[in-house]
């Protein structure tokens, strides 16, 4: 199989057809005795930054330059936003000069052919699973495709169809792009009773007295990782003992099934506590001397508990199950 599989997260290509035009930058000069140089497209130049924008992608994008010895046509990709999930890239290109089937070297069609933004489009498989790629013929030796890589393949395609009819404006034989409704953040507002809480009440100093080997102080500090979250650790005191520190954490925009090292992951165990209905990680993120075990508050907010013990894999979440009672006594609402 060519190197051009190997290209990106996502393929995308959009192409100058022989006798039609598309605008670049510069100009070539034609050799004596032949007609006009074709010129490879900027492909970054295919999206206007307003598009990008509405589509729910960072500007500027990332030209890759044609490479014909791997048949690699110009390609511009861009990364979703920062705050949109899941995240996704989108990748268009150009080529001006290169035999599709060549190209494509024998990838199953995934569609019929569609007509999209006056132009007709074809799904082709992608060598990665949830890349979903659409073709467009331009010409005997000119193609466009668009495509976006995200975590599932019908998501994938439903990106990319929006996508298209906006690509499809810059294209010979594209019609205008039709308005796209803006893309907004698909994480939710903090909000709830975690808001205005502080985990680090969670834990009444008699309570705390009930945990072996563990700080009676806890530090409060919020998250460099997870948005909006904060958390309140109280330290082991068994200097090189077993024992890791207990930590609350609030999360007032944090699903209870986004915590990393839960996101995607079933728990062992559910522990019910006063009603409460908390879910254990063991080994949670992959690490094995680490517990975890999170409670819903509302649909877009939650609670973790973590802490762990090294040296005895049976004491792994001890101290998290005799812990939770103490918390859930204490939260919030």
């Amino acid at each position: 199989m060519r190197i051009k599989w190997q290209v990106a997260v996502a393929l995308a290509a959009a192409t100058v057809v022989t006798g039609c035009t598309v605008t670049v930058g510069g100009s070539a000069s034609p050799v004596p005795g032949q007609g006009p140089v074709a010129k490879a497209v900027d492909a970054c130049t295919l999206l206007d930054q307003d598009q990008v924008d509405a589509l729910g992608y960072q500007t500027p994008g990332r030209s890759v330059q044609e490479n014909k010895d791997r048949l690699q046509p110009p390609m511009c990709l861009w990364n979703s936003k920062d705050d949109i999930e899941p995240t996704a890239v989108l990748n268009v290109g150009v080529a001006s000069d290169m035999d599709f089937n060549e190209y494509i070297s024998g990838a199953l069609k995934k569609s019929e052919p569609q007509k999209i933004g006056g132009l007709t489009w074809t799904q082709y498989a992608s060598i990665l699973p949830d890349d979903c790629v659409f073709y467009a013929l331009l010409g005997a030796k000119s193609f466009a495709y668009v495509s976006v890589s995200t975590s599932k393949l019908d998501k994938s395609c439903e990106q990319a169809k929006l996508a298209i009819p906006q690509v499809a404006a810059h294209l010979p034989g594209g019609q205008d792009a039709p308005p796209v409704t803006p893309t907004t953040s698909a994480k939710p507002e903090p909000g709830g009773p975690l808001l205005s809480a502080d985990p680090c009440a969670m834990l009444k100093p008699d309570q705390v007295a009930q945990l072996k080997d563990i700080s009676p102080n806890g530090e409060k500090d919020t998250s460099s990782t997870v948005p909006n979250a904060s958390y309140c650790l109280w330290d082991d005191t068994d200097g090189d003992g077993g024992q890791k520190a207990f930590e609350v954490w609030f999360g007032p925009s944090t699903p209870v099934g986004e915590w990393p090292g839960a996101k995607g992951v079933a728990p062992t165990e559910t522990v019910d506590v006063a009603g409460k209905k908390w879910g254990i990680f063991p080994n949670m993120g992959g690490l094995r001397v680490t517990c975890g075990a999170t409670l819903a508050i509302t649909g877009t907010s939650s609670v973790q508990v973590v802490s762990g013990f090294i040296g005895d894999d049976a004491k792994t979440c001890d101290l998290v199950k005799q812990g939770l009672p103490l918390v859930t006594a204490n939260l919030p609402g």
